[in-house]
C-alpha cells in the first residue's frame, strides 16, 4: 500500500496495529479498558519515528506497560503486531530500524535487570579518566551507522552485504530480545531486497536476511 504522508501513516499503522491487538485473547485480557490509551502511547512511538525520525524510549508506552503489569511474551506479542502493521504500508528500512529500536529499548527498560555499579574511589577515577583517553576520543567520534543502501543491499557503515555482522549485533541490542519483531523487520528488508536483486538465488536472500537469527532453545 502507497502512502507517502507520515502522519496518515502514523494514524492508519496505529488503527491496523490495535485491531490486531484486540484479536489477542493474552493482549485484551491484559489491557482491558485500557486499549484506547495504549494506542496513544502506539501513536507516540510511530510519530517519533516517522514524523520527527528520531528512536527514543517511548515513555508513555513504558508507563502503561509497567502499570497493565504486562510481561515480556506480551510485549514481544505487541511489539509483533506494531511491526507487522507497519511493514503493510512500506515505510522503507530506516522506518522500521527507528521503530523496532524504540520498541528495543522499552523492553530493556521494562524487563532487564538494573545492577548496582560499585563506585570507584575518587583518586582511582580520576586515574582511569586519565589512562583511558583514547576511550574519551572515541565516545566524542560518532561510530558509522551500518544502514542498508537499496538497490544494492550494502552496508552504508563497512561495504559489505547487509545486514553485516556489526548490524546484526546492533540489531539484536536494538530489538531487546524480541526476536518476532525482529523478524518481521527482517522479512520486509529480504521482500525489498528480493526485487531489487532478481538475480539473487531466493534462498542465499533468504539465508543472508534471516539465517544468523538466533533459534530458541527446544
Amino acid at each position: 500500500m502507497e502512502i507517502k504522508d507520515p502522519a496518515d501513516i502514523v494514524r492508519l499503522a496505529t488503527a491496523e496495529a490495535l485491531r490486531r491487538i484486540a484479536g489477542e485473547t493474552l493482549l485484551t485480557g491484559i489491557m482491558g479498558t485500557r486499549l484506547a490509551a495504549f494506542g496513544e502511547g502506539l501513536r507516540e512511538v510511530l510519530r517519533t519515528a516517522l514524523v520527527a525520525q528520531r528512536v527514543t524510549a517511548p515513555a508513555r508506552l513504558i508507563a502503561l506497560c509497567r502499570e497493565m503489569d504486562l510481561g515480556p511474551e506480551a510485549f514481544d506479542l505487541m511489539g509483533h503486531h506494531v511491526l507487522g502493521s507497519l511493514v503493510g504500508y512500506r515505510p522503507g528500512p530506516d522506518v522500521l530500524v527507528r521503530v523496532g529500536g524504540a520498541l528495543g529499548l522499552a523492553r530493556r527498560n521494562l524487563f532487564s535487570p538494573r545492577r548496582q555499579v560499585p563506585r570507584e574511589p575518587l583518586r582511582g577515577r580520576a586515574r582511569t579518566a586519565r589512562s583511558n583517553s583514547a576511550t574519551a576520543r572515541y565516545r566524542a567520534v560518532r561510530p558509522p551507522e551500518h544502514l542498508p543502501s537499496p538497490p544494492d543491499w550494502t552496508c552504508t557503515g563497512c561495504g559489505r552485504e547487509w545486514p553485516c555482522a556489526v548490524k546484526q549485533s546492533q540489531l539484536l541490542a536494538e530489538f531487546g530480545g524480541a526476536r518476532a519483531a525482529l523478524a518481521v523487520y527482517l522479512g520486509s528488508c529480504l521482500l525489498a531486497a528480493a526485487r531489487d536483486l532478481p538475480g539473487l538465488p531466493l534462498a542465499r536472500v533468504r539465508n543472508r536476511f534471516l539465517g544468523w537469527l538466533p533459534r530458541r532453545p527446544n
